[in-house]
């Protein structure tokens, strides 16, 4: 069956299901009936306090039954639901509220500045979670597709923090996609681990939703045995993490989890790449488990899916393209040309699932989207005879040695297997001769010295001369974002 929103997903299982359990944490879990009763009650509260359909609302995202609770509230009484990071000062609150145009921010304390209307959540979570002491008035009615459900701000590590209007058709097409590709069911119970005010979380939930089945939330795996007793009490079927999250788990807890082998379904990561070394570790824990790296962005959603643990082959490639994405290669006056591996061209994808625009921002929504919605990205790239996608990394990121294209993850790859290397990443710089030369930045793992020499024979042997890089810079710590990219702008201004 196929929804308009996903509201109405969740009516209906309330209805179909009404005893399954929807949504859980350590200390609070719902069944869909209970959810919907919830959420309907949650509409009610915001309109006593004032909010009216169109209105946008602020609140902080937090891996907690109240917090999709709230997004679900505001959504139903025809609102439009702002979240951001959970450790949002008050002064960047303030801005992105008057960027927004609104006066209500939803949160447990109250803003300090009496001029917005700060709304307790707390006040509101509990008497909707009091299941038994209210009979609900259903009297909403359900969004219609091109309604605007969210704004999802980006984290600006790329440039200037941009809202992305999102609609209740993006939601579901993404949700359609993530389902398909990974065969998700309503027998599914999904742990989701990455920051609920970031896209892939929600959206993973929303699949979940869409599907019928349960979503588990915890606080990635900052508390590890946090994330086992969930993992036990709720009988997870699946995991979704941000590559930074499982690297923790993996660095703590890695044994402790391989035991959980043949309990899991799947394991879906994304947000950022994963390194073929975290590939093949996984593969090796989870023989039977069905482990996919998934592409897309905020303003795109899941475009293209790579099962791995099926087609762990193909090197340097992100996939096939899901079940709503049309995949095209461009040159830079946006004309679909032929790409192939020594002629890239620029990734761009159309389908329901893209953003129909940035929040008062015209001109750079032209930036990156045409008249028609196609989506323009800065990945260089090509489909190969088989199908899949495979691309060098971003315009400006892979190095034009010489008329030759070089991926930065072809170098990056190779490097990190050695047992001196903690972690690299790769950039272009100019050269005299090519144009244009490799040069590798390196984190020295613990209990190693650097041998430079050392090094230097290592790459010769696994690399192609040309792919050597002219210069190997040591570093601390590569620069990354909350969710394990790496921050090539920042490499190329030391």
């Amino acid at each position: 069956m196929s929804y308009s929103s996903i509201l109405e997903a969740i009516k209906s299982a309330s209805e179909v299901t009404p005893d399954k359990i929807c949504l859980g944490d350590k200390k609070n879990k719902v069944t869909y009936k209970q959810f919907w009763k919830m959420i309907n009650k949650g509409a009610s509260f915001l309109e006593e306090n004032g909010v009216k359909k169109g209105d946008v609302v602020v609140l902080k995202g937090a891996q907690k039954v109240e917090y999709l609770f709230a997004m679900f509230s505001i959504q139903l009484l025809g609102a439009v639901a702002c979240p951001l990071e959970k450790a949002v000062k008050e002064d960047r609150i303030l801005e992105i509220m008057d960027f927004v145009e609104t006066d209500y921010f939803l949160d447990k304390k109250k803003l300090k500045n009496e001029n917005k209307k700060s709304i307790s959540l707390k006040d509101m979570f509990n008497e909707a979670i009091d299941f038994d002491s209210y009979e609900v008035e259903y009297k909403f009615d359900l969004p219609k597709e091109d309604d605007l459900s969210e704004i999802l701000f980006t984290t600006g590590t790329t440039g200037k923090s941009k809202g992305i209007k999102i609609v209740y058709r993006n939601n579901v097409a993404i949700a359609q996609n993530v389902s398909e590709a990974i065969g998700i069911t309503n027998a599914d119970v999904e742990m989701v681990t990455a920051p609920m005010n970031h896209s892939m979380a929600l959206r993973r939930t929303y699949t979940v939703f869409y599907k019928g089945g349960t979503v588990v939330l915890t606080d990635g795996v900052k508390f590890i045995e946090d994330f086992f007793k969930l993992l036990d009490m709720y009988n997870v079927t699946g995991l979704t993490f941000a590559p930074a999250i499982l690297e923790q788990l993996l660095k703590f807890a890695k044994d402790r989890f391989g035991t959980y082998s043949d309990r899991l379904r799947y394991i879906q990561l994304g947000s950022a790449p994963l390194s073929e070394k975290a590939k093949e570790t996984l593969k090796e824990m989870f023989p039977n488990t069905k482990l996919f790296n998934i592409y897309g962005a905020t303003e795109s959603g899941c475009t293209v899916s790579l099962e791995f643990s099926k087609y762990g082959d193909k090197k340097g490639s992100i996939g096939k393209p899901n079940v709503n994405a049309e995949i095209i290669f461009v040159d830079d006056n946006r004309n679909i040309v032929k790409a192939s591996a020594q002629n890239p061209g620029n990734l761009a994808f159309k389908g329901a699932m893209n953003m129909p625009g940035y929040l008062k921002e015209p001109e750079i929504t032209k930036e990156v989207m045409d008249d028609e919605g196609t989506l323009y990205t800065n990945d260089l790239g090509y489909m190969g005879e088989d199908g899949f996608v495979y691309l060098l990394g971003r315009k400006g990121d892979v190095i034009n040695m010489g008329g030759i294209k070089i991926a930065p993850s072809e170098i990056e790859e190779v490097v990190a297997q050695n047992e001196m290397i903690k972690e690299c990443a790769c950039i272009p710089i100019p050269d005299e001769i090519t144009g244009e030369a490799p040069k590798l930045f390196i984190v020295i793992n613990e209990g190693f010295e650097y041998d430079e020499k050392a090094l230097h024979r290592f790459m010769l042997e696994k690399l192609e001369a040309i792919r050597v890089p002219k210069v190997v810079q040591v570093i601390d710590a590569l620069p990354r974002t909350f969710n394990g990219k790496v921050i090539k702008r920042k490499l190329k201004e030391m």
